[in-house]
């Protein structure tokens, strides 16, 4: 009896089944290890021929994948890792420009220096070779850098005219934020593209609403108890409603990995404070007792007491943003192809003290160096594992998307990053 091997693409599961037991045409099946459908067809074996004849060799089954959107080859895993290629003395030329340019022009040159600065991390970042590429045009967001500064003048100069002047823009930013998410993912998401092929993302208002503003009213209700929960279901809904070219994008994380994450935090916390705690009740009697050995003691201890608190800050900032970024990547799929990410608090707590410590001594001239730096260790941590050949995606008609939403959640501080 003739055996064939069943392989699932999205975990590489193997088993070998009867070629009987497989019924002819394309059947869907299920992997028993992964939970994955994908679709399995069984070729017919050729027919007996005359030995004068010669042999007919059975036709190759159609490349199939779990997504269904398009045939793609599947390949034996490679991993591609992102890279990055720019450097600070580059950036730095575009960001003095666009600093200078920007206080010029008041503000309005502010959409030509984001495209600038976008277009060069995005074109100096490389997937397989292939680099990505920025398309916004600066005049549409130059509309929405309009709209959105005529909405922050009035939360920020309203109060001062009137009490319910700020009190009304700040009722209409709440109330659109989960459109200003939407927006602005829609925005930026359709002008970034790689291989000639653009991504995007599926305006489900909806939903966003229910998460953005239904759950998180419900974070407080619940004594924080549901606050991992909202956090994984708003990372689900922006991964999986995104989209590369006609391929979306599927997320397989689970809330209790959240949660997990969540008690790792709490029990930061708390070894934070019972750090500072046992800092504060050292060096009270040793303030005290320095007090009278002059002031340089003092300053001494009174550092001291404010440095072991601050670097606990740091870690824990660093744990959250490592350990939430790897957690979000690492569950997340484009068709049978696995991203992953490696990123490591410690080394995010040394980025971030150093960049810091040069800004502040270099009076703020290091900022691209910071930036390039940063920008440099979180995508040269972040691998695909592929399965496919990439050349194998499908362009989506794409229809042009104003930037009010990018530029109001730009202005207010509103964090869209993944």
């Amino acid at each position: 009896m003739e055996h064939l091997t069943v392989e699932c693409p999205a975990c590489g599961y193997c088993r070998e089944t009867a070629r009987d037991r497989i019924p002819p045409g394309e059947v869907r099946v299920t992997c028993p290890q992964c939970g994955a459908r994908f679709v399995l067809s069984r070729v017919p074996l050729p027919e007996t021929v005359t030995p004068s004849a010669p042999p007919v060799p059975p036709a190759e089954p159609p490349p199939v994948h779990p997504g269904g959107d398009g045939a793609a080859a599947l390949f034996a895993p490679r991993t591609v890792p992102f890279v990055f290629t720019g450097t600070a003395r580059e950036y730095f030329g575009i960001w003095i420009v666009n600093i200078l340019l920007t206080i010029v022009t008041c503000g309005i040159y502010t959409p030509w220096a984001k495209v600038r600065k976008r277009r060069y991390f995005c074109g100096n970042t490389l997937l397989d070779d292939a680099p990505f590429d920025y398309l916004a045009d600066p005049i549409v967001l130059l509309r929405g850098w309009g709209i959105a500064a005529v909405l922050f003048l009035a939360y920020s100069v309203g109060p001062h005219i009137h009490p319910l002047i700020g009190s009304i823009a700040g009722a209409i930013i709440f109330c659109a934020m989960p459109w200003v998410i939407v927006r602005s993912l829609l925005f930026n998401t359709r002008n970034t593209a790689h291989r000639n092929i653009r991504f995007g993302f599926r305006p489900a208002y909806q939903d966003a609403y229910a998460l953005f503003i239904g759950l998180v009213l419900a974070i407080p209700l619940t004594l924080g108890l549901i606050a991992p929960y909202v956090i994984y279901r708003q990372k689900r809904f922006i991964m999986e409603n995104l989209s590369y070219g006609t391929t979306g994008f599927s997320f397989d994380a689970e809330p209790k990995q959240f949660y997990w994450l969540f008690l790792k935090i709490a029990g930061l916390i708390v070894a934070a404070l019972a750090a500072a705690g046992g800092v504060m009740a050292l060096t009270i009697p040793a303030f005290t007792t320095g007090a009278h050995h002059g002031p340089a003691v003092s300053g001494a201890v009174a550092s001291l007491a404010m440095l072991v608190p601050g670097l606990m800050y740091l870690v824990g900032i660093a744990y959250w943003r490592a350990a939430l970024t790897n957690l979000v990547w690492n569950g997340t799929t484009l068709r049978s192809n696995r991203f992953t990410s490696r990123l490591r608090a410690r080394d995010i707590a040394w980025l971030y003290f150093t960049n810091g410590l040069a800004i502040i001594l270099s009076f703020g001239l290091m900022i691209p160096w910071a930036s390039v730096r940063m920008t440099r260790y979180r995508i040269e941590r972040l691998e695909l594992v592929v399965r496919e050949d990439l050349d194998s995606f499908v362009a989506a008609r794409q229809e042009e998307v104003g930037a009010a939403g990018e530029e109001i959640g730009d202005l207010f501080g509103f964090d869209f990053s993944l």
